[in-house]
Formats: structure tokens, sequence, C-alpha cells
């Protein structure tokens, strides 16, 4: 192939960069940090001024000559260009050593140590200690699944031990100290039963790390609180000024003890009481200054109040309809989801609409910052990691426009790492499994008629379209009767995760049914919004994190079956166009939603404003799979073209892998989709691939010692 001028200047730049840092790492490793060590640190970052690796080789210079503090900005900034950085980590470790900062300390000694089985050298002190073991057990896990946590620290006969556990009762830990008086506190939800039953029940499977795994089928309830001991008073008119008027408010108060009562005490009421459950959120209403008191420490949020703004819209619903593959509704020309059809087409129906990322963990943080995951980090699931402080999440947005946040249902990847942090309430099951629309709807249409005073931004997550990532898998009753029996035991007897999963009869019809199921369920919703809400009253968006391999017959992480996703809206704001043919990401929700509630996008989006909603829209959307382990595989597509750019070298745990010599194919889109070789044209897509890639290109320069404990992250992985 003859490369470019672009090409060549890459190439060119590559080869210089990797003798710096050759010449950089030498004299590093010979303790040489003298004047031509900084002279060749300088003309790196010439070639290379965002690059990481010149902040790493500038804090080992600062440590070297004593200065500590300049030493720890370098690896901070370091830090928040790439989280999960080996040598990163060292430089913070050896810098909060030097400082005393043992939060800190314990934080990277604890994500090094799940990572590379490092050891666990900072001091606990005895004031500090539950605090220390609770932070260490979120350090030492991942960042899904909460409030589960892989390792949950304690102290055993034998010293340190790290055992299956959860957070229920208690106030999560989080990396970034928390100094709101409300933080996240993870209770046990319950519905239309006994208050302390499924505490006690969760109480004796956590006791056993072999058994908490059978706890998958409790939902928990993640809730902004703070701890009450004795009393508190609450004013409900102490604002009522601002608000224009006096209004009601309703408070979220949870036991510590089974069968604990609580007293309310206030001028009309005089004193009453009535029991809280244990570690179960239950709510009540004040309309008068009034008094709570418990003899035991009870959790409180924050009081909630009925009022509606002009300023808002009384509903924003969001609903993820997890893995809703969008070639395969095209396919059935979109037949199966008549429901939804009906509701959207008074709306917006985009047609040609696609993730970012193949699986859940870093396409909802893609939907809720705005951001690609590797502007965001939040592309590695298996290392603790918090987005930083200065994203704001689109809860977060909301929240401070008014709106009372809740997801209702929904799993739980994105508390531990901060995308979910707007939420005042979240009603979660942390697997993901079991996720039915039927019971995401009850609690969506629970929480809509509880709080119709007061403006909501209401999230709903489902995920009956979801393949099956495990052989011991119960599939719908309609699928296992009306397929014949080949075609029943089809691909059932492995664990094959579900972006393997291809071509597969038992496992479409499966996901067909549940897109039924979905459908039916959304048509008692979509029918209660139209009966009680006005037209501009609300804004509803549907959308979907990612496809379905299962409708495609390769393996493709990038394919449009498994990043072709639905998005649709309907309400205030939103132009009746019904189906549009403009080319959309998943990257888009973000701007959209800030058009129509009305709060000014962060500058630094990567998402565009649709033409359909008078933005600049984009001429190409992006995909791809940046999973630690696995080669990088990336599509960029027009609406005519589709680029497919990808590495021979795995990912590496920090998202870096070497493309000096990309796979590179090029294809014409549609119907009669063929590869083409237009060598013009495949140089400006290539041109385009690497301004996206330039963060995540190593070139070739690689970390000895981080390179030779590869096989303790990826045990299971390529060389490379």
């Amino acid at each position: 192939m003859l490369e470019s001028r672009a090409e060549r200047l890459y190439q060119a730049k590559s080869e210089a960069g990797r003798s710096f840092f050759a010449a950089l790492l030498q004299r590093s490793a010979d303790g040489h940090y003298d004047d031509t060590y900084l002279a060749l640190l300088q003309e790196y970052r010439r070639l290379f001024p965002a690059s990481e690796n010149g902040l790493i080789f500038y804090a080992r210079y600062a440590l070297a000559h004593d200065d500590v503090q300049a030493a720890l900005a370098a690896a901070q900034a370091a830090y928040a260009k790439k989280m999960y950085h080996y040598e990163i980590w060292m430089l913070l470790i050896e810098c909060y050593r030097r400082l005393g900062d043992t939060r800190s300390l314990l934080i990277f000694e604890g994500i090094a140590s799940r990572v590379y089985r490092t050891p666990i050298e900072v001091p606990l002190a005895r004031e500090t200690f539950e605090d220390s073991l609770a932070l260490l057990s979120v350090a030492m896990g991942v960042p899904t699944h909460a409030p589960y946590t892989i390792g949950r620290a304690r102290m055993g006969e034998n010293g340190l031990q790290a055992l299956p556990g959860a957070f229920v009762g208690e106030f999560l830990p989080t990396l970034r100290e928390a100094h709101e008086e409300y933080r996240y506190w993870s209770g046990i939800f319950v519905d239309m039963t006994t208050l302390d039953s499924k505490a006690a029940l969760f109480e004796a499977l956590n006791r056993d790390p072999a058994l908490v795994a059978a706890a998958e089928e409790i939902v928990f309830d993640v809730v902004k609180k703070k701890q009450v001991t004795g009393a508190a008073t609450l004013d409900v008119r102490a604002d009522a000024a601002d608000l224009g008027g006096a209004h009601d408010v309703v408070v979220s108060l949870a036991g510590t003890e089974a069968g604990q009562e609580i007293f309310f005490k206030s001028d009309s009421l005089g004193e009453e009481s009535t029991h809280l459950g244990k570690w179960v959120c239950s709510f009540f209403r004040l309309s008068e200054r009034t008094e709570l008191r418990s003899s035991a420490p009870f959790l409180m949020g924050e009081p909630i109040r009925l009022v509606h703004s002009p300023k808002r819209r009384k509903l924003f619903l969001h609903i993820l309809v997890d893995a809703l593959c969008w070639p395969a509704m095209k396919q059935c020309d979109f037949t199966r989801m008549p429901n939804l059809m009906r509701f959207f087409s008074k709306g917006l129906i985009f047609n040609d609409t696609f993730s970012i990322a193949e699986y859940t963990y870093p396409s909802l943080a893609t939907i809720d910052t705005g951001l690609y995951p590797h502007q965001s980090q939040t592309f590695n699931s298996t290392c603790m990691g918090e987005i930083a402080p200065t994203i704001l999440t689109l809860s977060e947005q909301m929240k401070r426009l008014g709106y009372y946040c809740v997801n209702v249902w929904g799993d739980s990847s994105g508390v531990y790492n901060g995308v979910t942090r707007g939420y005042d309430r979240l009603i979660s099951k942390p697997s993901g499994d079991g996720l039915h629309a039927y019971r995401g709807v009850q609690y969506a249409l629970s929480q809509m008629r509880a709080f119709a005073e007061c403006d909501q931004f209401i999230f709903l997550h489902v995920a009956d379209t979801h393949p099956s990532t495990t052989a011991k898998w119960q599939a719908p009753l309609e699928t296992q009767v009306l397929l014949d029996l080949p075609a029943r035991l089809d691909d059932t007897d492995d664990d094959t995760p579900s972006v393997d999963r291809v071509n597969s009869r038992f496992h479409q019809e499966a996901v067909i049914e549940g897109m039924r199921r979905v459908d039916r369920s959304l048509g008692e919703l979509f029918s209660y919004i139209e009966a009680n809400y006005a037209e501009d009253e609300y804004v509803v968006q549907l959308y979907s994190d990612h496809g379905a391999a299962v409708f495609g017959n390769t393996i493709d992480y990038v394919s449009e079956v498994l990043t072709g996703t639905a998005w649709m809206l309907r309400g205030a704001g939103v132009p009746q166009l019904g189906f549009v043919e403009e080319l959309t990401s998943v990257l888009d929700i973000y701007p959209t939603t800030a058009r129509l509630a009305g709060f000014a996008p962060p500058a630094d989006l990567d998402g565009s404003l649709p033409r359909a909603f008078g933005g600049a829209g984009r001429d190409h959307a992006l995909s791809y799979t940046l999973f630690p382990g696995k080669p990088f595989n990336m599509a960029i597509r027009t609406k005519t073209h589709e680029f497919y750019f990808g590495s021979d070298e795995i990912v590496d745990e920090d998202g870096s892998m070497d493309l000096r010599q990309p796979r590179q194919q090029l294809f014409l889109r549609g119907e009669k989709r063929r590869e083409i070789h237009d060598e013009a044209l495949r140089q400006e897509f290539l041109a385009l691939a690497r301004t996206y890639t330039a963060s995540l290109d190593s070139r070739g320069e690689i970390w000895p010692e981080k390179r030779a404990l590869r096989a303790a992250w990826f045990p299971d992985a390529q060389k490379g």
C-alpha cells in the first residue's frame, strides 16, 4: 500500500519517540537523572506532549531529586490519562508513602494487590481500622456489582483475608473522600412483604462466603442518606419562600435493628410511632415541623419536596432496553414490538444509531457521560477506578435542575465508579440477570404515581432482550416448548460469553421472546403516560446499550448486529418526524437530553446534537472494543462506508496497544455490503482512526516491568 504523507509522518514520529523512550528508560534504570535526562525528556514531550509517559519520566526525575510534591502532581496528571497503569500506581504509592498519606496509600496498594498480587504494607490505625478495611475491600475489588465486593477485607488468624462479601446496612466506601451530608447507603429493597425477613436472610448468607453468591435474587436499595443518632427535626416550611409557598415533603427512613420503633412528634399529631425495617427504606409524608426520634440509630434521606416548577417537565423517563438489537428489529420490519413502535411513531425514531462498546459496563458510562470510554476511563471492568469529579453525569445534571432522580430498576455497574452518582435512589440487582421488564415497569409506575407532585427523572433498565451468557439458564417457556428438539438443544452446552455466541437458533428465539415481553410491559407504561400527562409535560427516551451477537454469523465485536442500537424519543421538544435516517451514536443522547431539559452541555463532550434537533449532527460514528486481554477493534461508519481498524496485539490493562501496523479493511455499507479497495478513501479513514486512537497507541513503547507482569493480569490471554 502507498502511504500518505500523514502516515509517513506518523511512522517517523513513532520511530523517533521509541528512540527517546528507550534512552530515557535506560538512564532511569541507571539512576542518571541529570541534564541529559531532562533534554531527552524535553525532546520526547515535544513529539508527544499529551502522552502519560512524559509525566511518568518526569515524576521519576522529581522523586530522584526529593521533590515529592512535583512528582505527585505529575503522577496524578498521568493517572488522569491512564487510570490502570502499573508504573503510575507505583509512583503514586511511593509519593503517598513519603508524604504519609495513609488513605491514598491504602487505595493504590489495594488496587495493585488485586491486579498484581503485590503486598499491602500500609499500617492500619486502630481508630480507623474498620473504615480502612472497608476502603481496602473496594480498592481490591472490581467496579461492578455494588454492594458486593469480590474480597471483603477482614483480619483472620493468619492475617488479612479477603473473602466474598457485601456492604449492606452500611455506607458504601468511595476512593475519593466523601464530603456530602447525604451519601450512598446500601439497604435491601422490600415491597409488600414483612419488613425484617430479607435482612435476616441476607445476614445469614453474608456470614458464609460460600453462600453469599446465593443471594443474587435479593434486590438492593442504594439510597443517599445520613445517619441520625437520637433525634432529628425537619422544618417543612423552612425554605417555603424560595419555592413559592409551603409544600409537603417526603422523607425516607431506614432502621438499623429488627423491629425498631420510630417516633414522630408534631403540633397536630402529638406523638405517634411505627416500626422501621432493618436496612429497609420506608417513606413518610410530612406537612409540618416534625421531630423524629428512635432509641437506636436510623438512616434518613434528604427530604423530597413535593413541588412542580414551570422550568422543568413533570417527567423525564429514560428506558434502557439492554441488548435490543436494532438490525434484528429492522429484519422483522419492527413487528415484534408494536407498542414500542406505536408510542414513538408520534415522536422520533433514529434508524441508524450505534453504540461505542459491545457490552454494558463501558456503554452505560458512555451514555451517562457523553464521553468515549477511553476519555472517561470506564473500559476496564476488572479493576477499581472512579470517573473524575469534573465529569458531570446525566443524573447529576438533572439533579442540579431540581429533579428527583431515581433509578427504579437496573444493574449496579455504575455505582462504585461514580457513573450513577447523581441519583437519589437506585433499586438494583447487581448481577444484571433477572432485570425483567414486568417488575421494572411496576416499579416505574409506582414511582410515577407516588411522586406525581414533584418533577422526576426516572431511569428504567430492563434486560429480557439480552442473550444468556451461561449454559445453566432457563429460557422463556415459549422458547422451551415451541422449538423442536434439535433447535432446543442448539448451543446450550457451554458458557460462551454473549458477545461470542453467534448464529444460535435457541438463543435467537429466546431474545425474540424477550422483545415481546418487554413490549407487553412497556405498553402498560406508555398507556399510563398518555392517560396522565400532556404531551408537553414529559420526555421519554428509549435506547439500547449494544446489540446482540446471536443474530450474526461470525464473531465480530464491532459488527452492526452487536453495535446497532435503538434510540427513540417522544414528548416536549421532540419533533414528530417518525423514522429518521440520520447517522447517530449513543454519545449523542447526552447533548440531546441537555437540549430537551434546558441545561448547557459540557464543552468537551464527544457527543453531537443531531440535525433533527437543529444541531450539527455527525458524518461518522465510531464503535470499538477496548477490552484488556483481547485485540483492539474499531469500526468507523459513514452513511455509505465502513472502515475496520484493529491491532494484532492484545489491549493492555491501561487500554494501550501497538497500532503501528494495524489491520485495515474498507466496506460499502448496505444490503450488498462488500469489501472495496479505494486507496484514497482508505487513507482518509486511516488518518481519522489515528486521531481517535492517539492516546491508546503505545507505538511500541513498552515498560519492561509492566509487560513482565502481564501474565499475572491476563493469564489466559495470547502472548504479544
